[in-house]
């Protein structure tokens, strides 16, 4: 795999993607009206958008923030 960004170098970054698609069977076998599977969906993807804006950040308290 190549590295385009610097984020896609962090542990957590690679952990949070496993994760997401950990949960894609588990949103498959959810009946579509549930709120959790929405809730799943959008958790996941916070997860690994977090990590992506936060090591853009440049200032010390912006990146602890994230």
């Amino acid at each position: 795999m190549e590295v385009y960004f610097d984020h896609e170098k962090l542990k957590a970054y690679q952990a949070a993607l496993d994760f997401a698609e950990w949960t894609i069977p588990i949103k498959s076998r959810v009946h579509y009206s549930m709120d959790i599977k929405g809730q799943l969906e959008r958790a996941s993807n916070s997860i690994v958008l977090n990590l992506a804006e936060g090591n853009g950040k440049f200032s010390l308290n912006d990146r602890c923030r994230y």
